[in-house]
């Protein structure tokens, strides 16, 4: 949980539940911070805050409170800072990936020089190196191409600026890191074993608002990721099945400005959002009882440029 206050009136805290689902506590565990958003989980479950404004930085916090919070070796510099994610296939070069909402805010990979999986939480402290997205289309609609990483911050900023300003929504899952563009109404694709990457439009049907924070569920081959949103007619929660398609599962009923903080009970059958600026969590199931990540979910779904309607 997230306090996006200005100030110093910022954080993060924790609410913890019981097997059933039910509140069983909730305490503050990061304070004095400013217009902490998102952020991500690591490997290692602990919790990485990020600061979404110019002198912003990136925090590790331990969601038990065993260890104090600490600035990460993710951000020497300040920023716009929005989400983290991850890519530990190779135990050897971890890579850790953090967004920046800013209209030259640069997407940056870290990978420490010296990872040790016996004490992870140091992993995001020691030394390592800093590196940068730099976007190269193929053609003027901009759709796809190839991608490198640099540490030329200044260039990459530029890159930012014309072809993916804002970005917020971060995940990784396999050889796929996803990342979205709120200005641009897009979701990028990076294949990280490659160089080459794809856009889409999130733009679809009832899901016409800015694209913004991300969570993905997965059972075996199936795998949905879902988008929170920012502006629109009414902000809602909604999801990209592995063929492209966008499904709403929710819209706005007091709030249709952002909706933000989603997550997932362990077994996918719970599904918790706010609506920021009301400072409201929300519980959400589904009353035939089946998990979020379930084949049937019996919700709106729309034409995307990758798939027709059926």
């Amino acid at each position: 949980s997230n306090a996006e206050e200005n100030g110093g009136g910022g954080g993060a805290g924790a609410i913890y539940f019981n097997r059933n689902g039910d509140v069983v506590d909730y305490k503050t565990l990061l304070r004095g911070t400013t217009r902490n958003c998102s952020g991500g989980k690591t490997p290692w479950n602990t919790w990485v805050s990020c600061e979404e404004h110019r002198n912003g930085k990136c925090w590790q916090v331990e969601p038990r409170g065993r260890r104090s919070p600490r600035k990460t070796s993710l951000t020497p510099d300040t920023g716009d800072f929005e989400s983290f994610a991850y890519d530990v296939r190779n135990r050897k070069k971890p890579r850790f990936f953090v967004t920046e909402d800013n209209n030259r805010g640069a997407l940056r990979r870290y990978t420490p020089s010296n990872p040790d999986w016996n004490d992870p939480w140091n992993m995001l402290h020691g030394s390592g190196t800093i590196e940068y997205l730099v976007l190269q289309p193929r053609n003027g609609d901009k759709r796809d191409g190839t991608y490198y990483w640099t540490r030329d911050r200044g260039r990459a900023r530029g890159n930012a600026e014309s072809l993916y300003r804002y970005s917020e929504g971060l995940d990784v899952h396999n050889n796929e890191l996803f990342f979205t563009s709120k200005k641009l109404k897009s979701l990028f694709i990076l294949n990280l074993d490659g160089n080459t990457y794809r856009r889409f439009s999130t733009d679809r049907g009832l899901f016409d608002g800015q694209p913004d924070q991300m969570q993905r569920l997965i059972q075996g081959s199936n795998s949905l990721l879902y988008f929170c949103e920012d502006g629109g007619r009414e902000a809602g929660i909604h999801a990209r099945d592995v063929n492209g398609w966008f499904y709403t599962i929710l819209e706005a009923t007091m709030d249709n400005r952002e909706t933000s903080g989603l997550a997932f009970s362990p077994d996918g059958k719970h599904m918790y959002f706010s609506y920021q600026h009301r400072g409201i969590i929300f519980d959400v199931w589904r009353e035939d009882g089946r998990p979020f990540h379930g084949k049937t979910l019996s919700v709106k779904y729309h034409e995307t440029g990758e798939a027709r309607s059926r």
